[in-house]
């Protein structure tokens, strides 16, 4: 094992960690990306060097936190996002496989370790994650209060019963699109930092987002979901609406690839399309985008999905 390459990717995911509780607002979007340096690290350095990079982060992590372990946890989740990405691209599989991974094995791990925890509360996971909601915001406001970032105070402030109660029913779609999201950027990032260093690897011949599309059939999940949210019982509706989230996600994906495939027609610089994408996502012409996904299913502006099929 190359010790160096391990010590600096857990020094990266160790101080990325840390600036999700040190730093406000700036801190929680760095946190977000802990798992590239692992990424980095198991692809070019061995599943070994990944593996004893998240456990230094880990340490370092408990360390300086006094052993939360809460914190350790998600610091560990992180890693095993980290893993299953590495480990889908060691594999050269397809982009969508790899995100599904880095997404959901974080996820059934939070569940098998929180599932004691539900039991024991004795009330309906809704109930619980409203009493949790209350908590985080009132221990959020009196932590912005402090640090005097009264906007932020007002915003949370805003948060009545009824975004509370809608957001309690659709967190497992929150829960899972978000961390399919991060999934998705900290591949993206990682495998273009790898492809830098080694060109050489079978990954590279995966098509680019630009040529990327979803499988044809997905179309019949939104086409379902979106029946069950015209239904008029709750409980089909809060289904169909959890699962318009990994659908929005889903299309929105594929028209950013459109989008991508369009700039780089036009032969606009990396850097250039990257800072566009951002601009077109946090604004609302990422609803024209989803559209894009969406049309694309039959359009196919592109031109390919049949040499793909073939291959």
């Amino acid at each position: 094992m190359n010790v160096r390459p391990t010590i600096i990717a857990a020094l990266q995911a160790a101080g990325l960690s840390l600036a999700g509780f040190l730093i406000p607002v700036l801190g929680q979007i760095a946190v977000l990306f802990v798992p590239v340096p692992l990424i980095t690290a198991t692809v070019l350095h061995g599943r070994r060097a990944g593996v004893s990079a998240m456990v230094i982060a880990a340490a370092l992590v408990a360390v300086i936190v006094s052993l939360h372990a809460a914190v350790v946890l998600f610091v560990l989740a992180l890693g095993c996002m980290a893993l299953a990405i590495a480990g889908g691209m060691l594999r050269n599989l397809r982009h969508e496989t790899i995100v599904l991974l880095g997404g959901l094995v974080p996820l059934v791990l939070l569940v098998i370790v929180l599932a004691p925890v539900f039991m024991e509360a004795g009330k309906p996971p809704v109930a619980v994650a409203e009493e949790y909601l209350r908590t985080s915001l009132a221990e959020s406001r009196e932590l912005y209060t402090k640090m005097g970032l009264t906007e932020i105070v007002q915003s949370l402030d805003s948060f009545g019963e009824n975004v509370i109660f809608y957001a309690a029913r659709l967190i497992p779609g929150i829960i899972i699109t978000t961390t399919l999201m991060q999934a998705l950027f900290c591949y993206g990032i990682a495998r273009a930092i790898v492809l830098r260093r080694r060109p050489d690897l079978p990954l590279a011949a995966r098509p680019p987002l630009a040529l990327w599309h979803l499988p044809d059939q997905w179309v019949w999940g939104l086409i379902i979901t979106l029946l069950l949210v015209a239904l008029p019982d709750p409980a089909a509706r809060f289904t169909g609406l959890n699962l318009l989230c990994l659908c929005l996600l889903a299309y929105t994906v594929q028209g950013t690839a459109l989008v991508d495939h369009f700039l780089r027609k036009v032969r606009i610089p990396t850097l250039m399309r990257s800072v566009l994408h951002a601009i077109i996502l946090t604004l609302p012409s990422v609803v024209a985008v989803i559209a894009l996904g969406v049309v694309d299913i039959w359009a196919d502006f592109r031109k390919v999905r049949t040499p793909l099929v073939k291959s």
